[in-house]
């Protein structure tokens, strides 16, 4: 999985389609394995759709985006969340959580100290997110 986080110097864009850069980030079994920078050389909203694509991004963090941006992303299979933070790593991370786990936290999600299988539950559907993708 590649997360691309739309960027303006080193903070996360407000508006994507006025980015200078996008900070791509690659997912390795769950885990942010890798970082790397890209220019937004785009003038177009399709020149910058086919950046995103040739990165191979899954998803696009900003703070917005235009309805048209939205729709040529939704046309290239890319995701679209507003970043929950300012700072690109910690955006993507926020929404690999929320990906993976969804909106609860571990600890608000088992504050019952239920059964270990509630557990298992969990990690499996965490391994269905990250196996899908590559089936």
């Amino acid at each position: 999985m590649k997360i691309a986080v739309a960027c303006t110097g080193l903070e996360v864009a407000p508006q994507a389609s006025l980015c200078s850069s996008f900070t791509c980030y690659t997912v390795t079994n769950g885990v942010i394995s890798g970082c790397c920078n890209v220019p937004n050389m785009g003038t177009t909203i399709s020149e910058c759709v086919a950046t995103l694509a040739k990165m191979e991004a899954n998803a696009l963090l900003a703070g917005t985006l235009s309805e048209e941006l939205g729709r040529a992303l939704g046309a290239a299979s890319i995701d679209y969340a507003q970043a929950a933070s300012t700072v690109p790593a910690e955006a993507a991370q926020s929404y690999l959580h929320r990906t993976l786990v969804g909106d609860a936290s571990l600890a608000e999600a088992y504050q019952d100290d239920g059964p270990l299988d509630e557990f298992d539950d969990l990690f499996a559907h965490i391994e269905r997110k990250l196996v899908a993708p590559h089936a």
